[in-house]
């Protein structure tokens, strides 16, 4: 009988923890700019979700010292141990973003980077229907997809088993826009700007990226 896919994404990224740390580190990718972009409509002391948060940089550490109250989610228990140490005034909780549960509105922004692509894709209009009830009205919500039209992807990572599951890029679009956000931005783009090499797992890569606001 084959592996649950959330069972295998957990097992693959707690085997790949520290070389996920130190891409993550050593690699611009624009969710630096989207995330100050969520911020900038965030106000004060915001209050910020993060699905996906791995071991807490960049995004965690960098939404902590913009003065943000973070809640951080991540599958990976070994991740989530790491993210931690690096980010000790996170709260951070465990386990499969499908089975979060938070009042209605109570968030001033979400982030989610490299994560959704890893549920089958038959869960993900669901997925960012929660997260846009979790928002409060006005603010924005930060993520990206995948582009490959392909209901699973079963491959290697790192020597590591691993799950993929994707739309193409309009039915992206139209899956958000049919929850009910407005689309602010939608850029796809070749991971590392087509500059990695040949070894690295995202050469040739392209994801969707997304910022999108729930409505007043």
């Amino acid at each position: 009988m084959p592996q649950d896919p959330k069972t295998t994404v957990k097992e693959a990224y707690d085997e790949i923890a520290e070389w996920y740390l130190a891409w993550a580190q050593n690699h611009q990718t624009p969710r630096e700019r989207y995330t100050r972009k969520m911020l900038s409509e965030a106000g004060d002391s915001p209050y910020i979700l993060e699905l996906g948060c791995g071991a807490g940089v960049p995004v965690t550490r960098m939404l902590l010292d913009s003065g943000s109250r973070v809640v951080a989610n991540d599958i990976s228990d070994v991740q989530l141990k790491m993210a931690k140490t690096r980010c000790p005034e996170a709260t951070f909780i465990a386990g499969d973003m499908t089975e979060l549960s938070f009042e209605e509105k109570s968030f001033d922004g979400v982030v989610s980077f490299f994560t959704i692509f890893h549920l089958p894709r038959s869960e993900q209009e669901d997925m960012l229907r929660r997260i846009y009830g979790w928002l409060k009205p006005g603010v924005l919500f930060v993520f990206n997809l995948a582009t490959l039209d392909e209901e699973e992807i079963h491959g290697e990572f790192l020597g590591h088993g691993m799950f993929w599951s994707s739309y193409g890029v309009e039915e992206n679009e139209a899956m958000i826009r049919r929850v009910g956000y407005e689309i602010l931005e939608l850029e796809v783009l070749e991971a590392g700007d087509g500059k990695l090499d040949e070894t690295d797992p995202d050469y040739g890569v392209k994801f969707v990226w997304i910022a999108a606001r729930k409505p007043v």
